[in-house]
């Protein structure tokens, strides 16, 4: 079944993922696009994967069957690039084919609106069930119209608003040494040729183009970093800086060779934003995001504003302007000044500039946030999801906690999984992924011993109701 989740449909290459199904989706878009108005340009791209530039290419000729003007880009891209560039040229969609941080052998596709913003879900649900409808005795047979179909370069609006959305002066008064991981994937001749321009002093690892991403999926977590880290230590760079596949989210690296929490960047660049660069409304998070973020929009007398995962649910809220800042535990942020969709490239800009002009280290920058807003630690766990295991979350998320871990229950979520949030400030979320086979925990405490308790909490807790599971088969 064909299924987009939080950020676009992602399947393995072959098994869910293939020609016939990407013709499928393809043509169901166009056919609800169609559906509610003229249709003009689209623009299409692809990440670094073995098969995305050619999975671009039937698009192009899927598109161009309908009599519809369609461009592709002529390199492989960030999604954020692509995104600028849709809204740049008026488009009416941009399809970017990658599965973001997953597996090599993983191959996706994203959607992006005229303004800039991902599909939002009624756009995506509406596709789904023109997928459902279609399905049986599909037809993938095109003929492609080449006076309809062109390349471009799509990269130089994109760069410039880098030029413009970044106090380059600042890092250059400062003296900032950094090294930069594109991880093998889109963000190559982007974070790091931007930063050479401006002759910031830059040391680059993986920055070849790589199908394989060395052997591991291009995500931003400590242990992927390693390369990255590595290179702050020999270079004597004060901070690293890191993309996933398509660039949309972001790593950061201490000089102390340390990665840092991506909530703890989140809250350190929200902050920023509001206190120093002046960032007018409010402020969006997803459910699973550091509170941090609420008491920073507290101090500031702003709106903050809980959206369910998925970085989709803050299109609406970007255009109809009551935020401007958008948050998501995954290494995700969105500034409407910038693009109103998830960005690695100019999160990690943004982290280089806050480090030049603050002129504190990344440990003293998260000491001095914590004495301002108190302390707050979070972790994600990532595990198998087995059917068992999905059933086991249905089952816990329909009961009643009045308390959890040794606290009072103050508040319980169950739009996506189960979001307990409790009296001391603690919170605990367990869901499955909808873009991967995975079972997440995310928990956020006062303290390492109460995270560590509520983390083990919860897997009890699933583990038990995994136990009571008969009817499921792994």
């Amino acid at each position: 079944m064909i299924h987009f989740g939080t950020s676009g449909w992602r399947g393995i290459v072959g098994q869910d993922f293939t020609f016939r199904n990407v013709r499928l989706v393809l043509d169901a878009t166009l056919e609800v696009l169609r559906g509610r108005g003229d249709v003009g340009e689209i623009i299409v791209s692809y990440d670094t994967r073995l098969l995305s530039e050619k999975f671009a290419r039937e698009a192009v000729e899927v598109f161009t069957h309908y009599g519809v003007a369609t461009v592709m880009s002529e390199r492989d891209l960030p999604s954020p690039c692509l995104a600028y560039a849709v809204r740049e040229r008026g488009a009416t969609l941009g399809v970017m084919f990658t599965a973001s941080h997953n597996p090599a052998e993983y191959n996706g596709l994203k959607l992006f609106t005229t303004h800039g913003t991902h599909a939002p879900r009624e756009l995506t649900d509406a596709i789904e069930a023109a997928v459902a409808a279609k399905s049986e005795g599909f037809e993938d047979f095109y003929v492609p119209q080449t006076r309809l179909a062109a390349t471009a370069p799509l990269a130089e609006g994109y760069l410039a608003s880098l030029e413009r959305d970044v106090d380059w002066e600042a890092i250059a008064r400062s003296g900032l040494v950094v090294a930069v991981d594109p991880l093998f994937g889109t963000a190559r001749e982007f974070l790091d040729r931007v930063l050479l321009a401006h002759d910031v002093p830059t040391h680059v690892v993986h920055t070849t183009k790589d199908p394989y991403f060395g052997g591991y999926a291009p995500e931003c977590t400590p242990q992927n970093l390693a390369g990255l880290r590595e290179k702050v230590r020999t270079s004597g760079a004060q901070i690293g800086l890191a993309t996933d596949g398509d660039a949309d989210r972001f790593g950061v690296v201490d000089a102390a060779c340390r990665a840092i929490s991506p909530n703890l960047v989140i809250a350190l660049l929200a902050e920023y934003l509001i206190r120093r660069r002046g960032t007018p409304g409010g402020i969006g998070r997803t459910v699973a995001t550091t509170r941090l973020v609420d008491r920073i929009a507290h101090a500031a007398d702003r709106e903050m504003v809980e959206t369910p995962v998925g970085f989709h649910n803050f299109g609406p809220l970007f255009l109809s302007k009551r935020i401007s800042i958008a948050t998501e535990e995954s290494a995700g942020l969105g500034v409407a000044a910038h693009l109103p969709a998830r960005d690695g490239i100019y999160a990690a800009l943004l982290m280089a500039e806050l480090v030049a002009v603050e002129g504190h280290s990344l440990d003293e920058l998260v000491r001095g946030l914590f004495a301002r807003h108190g302390t707050l630690v979070s972790r994600r766990v990532q595990l198998p999801l087995k059917e068992r295991t999905r059933a086991a979350i249905e089952k816990v998320s329909k009961r009643s906690f009045k308390e959890f871990a040794g606290q009072k229950v103050t508040r319980a979520d169950r739009r996506d999984g189960i979001l307990l949030e409790l009296a001391d400030g603690s919170w605990v979320l367990a869901r499955a992924a909808q873009t991967e086979p995975k079972l997440r925990i995310y928990a956020e405490a006062t303290s390492s011993g109460q995270l560590r308790a509520l983390v083990r909490e919860v897997r009890l807790v699933l583990r038990q109701a995994e136990e009571g599971v008969s009817h499921v088969r792994d």
